[in-house]
């Protein structure tokens, strides 16, 4: 019997819980991904990049000691500003086409989830949760530039994640060749818009409140994912894909709850609305640690409270 023959379909509810444990594993990444894009954007600027602060609910951080008191507002500040959303904005358009990777049933199904977290938990709905301080937020501040322009995430966030969403149908008429406009549609969204929805409610639950401007940023990928759903009939995935296999579901379990564990350590809520952070070198006089930022030191335990020098050292300056 052809492999095809025996996969099973992706309305299934095993495929339907391997998606959703691959969410699990792709949304925090996105976090991850995003905070490593400002690190690495930070040390092509001149910054020495010291620690991380990962929360749920609010813009991620990576923290640096910059080169000058106005770095912020410098050219070379570029990638320190935008490497949070450029880097996921990167890996959703490219995961799905060019990653390499073996043809397996779990790891397409990680890849599709991959490109969608990195769309739309990290270049749609990160930059609205801090429209004041969030990167995008600030460097259009700095520039003088219209603040309408932050929609520039989230709308590119729709045209992306369409990518991810090709993928899944390409997926779904392998056992359906005749899958039909509400098929596609209800595939679209127990895949790709659940997943989301659960983000959202997990950012409400921490933050103690609706994420107003995320959530309608949001809106435009889930909206443009399940219209393309609505139009589209792709051609099936033609090649050959190993069936799920135990060791992968155990490596995507794992996964998951090493990165769960990472945002906690490095981005879980503390007392008066502070989040945690992790560090590793140490704060020069100009660092970006936001007073509600509280690292600790990878070297030990200590808390710093407030940021460095609780609260009153030089963070990047509002102009």
């Amino acid at each position: 019997m052809p492999a095809m023959e025996t996969e099973p379909r992706t309305t299934s509810l095993s495929v339907i819980a391997i998606s959703w444990l691959t969410a699990a594993l792709a949304f925090p990444s996105a976090l991850i991904g995003a905070v490593c894009g400002q690190g690495i954007g930070a040390l092509f600027g001149g910054c020495d990049w010291i620690g991380i602060s990962i929360p749920v609910d609010r813009q991620v951080w990576a923290l640096v000691n910059q080169p000058t008191l106005n770095f912020s507002s410098q050219p070379a500040a570029f990638g320190y500003w935008l490497g949070s959303a450029l880097v996921p904005l990167a890996v959703a358009a490219a995961a799905v086409g060019f990653l390499p990777r073996a043809r397996s049933f779990v790891t397409e199904l990680a890849v599709v989830q991959m490109a969608w977290a990195m769309s739309i938990a990290a270049v749609a709905i990160m930059p609205m949760l801090d429209t004041n301080d969030g990167h995008l937020g600030r460097f259009l501040s700095l520039h003088g530039w219209p603040e309408y322009w932050i929609w520039a995430g989230p709308i590119l966030a729709a045209t992306v994640s369409l990518l991810p969403a090709l993928r899944l149908l390409e997926l779904a008429r392998r056992r359906q060749p005749e899958i039909r406009r509400a098929t596609r549609m209800m595939v679209v969204v127990i895949h790709l818009v659940l997943p989301a929805v659960a983000w959202l409610i997990l950012i409400s639950v921490v933050r103690s409140a609706v994420p107003v401007f995320a959530a309608a940023a949001a809106i435009l990928p889930l909206t443009a994912t399940i219209v393309f759903a609505w139009i589209r009939y792709p051609a099936p995935y033609v090649w050959p894909l190993e069936l799920p296999k135990p060791t992968e579901i155990m490596v995507v379990v794992s996964a998951a709850v090493i990165l769960g564990g990472t945002l906690w350590l490095a981005g879980r809520p503390l007392e008066k609305g502070g989040r945690a952070g992790v560090i590793w070198g140490h704060p020069q006089a100009f660092n970006n640690i936001r007073p509600w930022i509280q690292p600790w030191r990878l070297n030990g335990n200590a808390i710093l409270s407030g940021g460095v020098d609780g609260g009153s050292s030089h963070p990047e300056p509002s102009q």
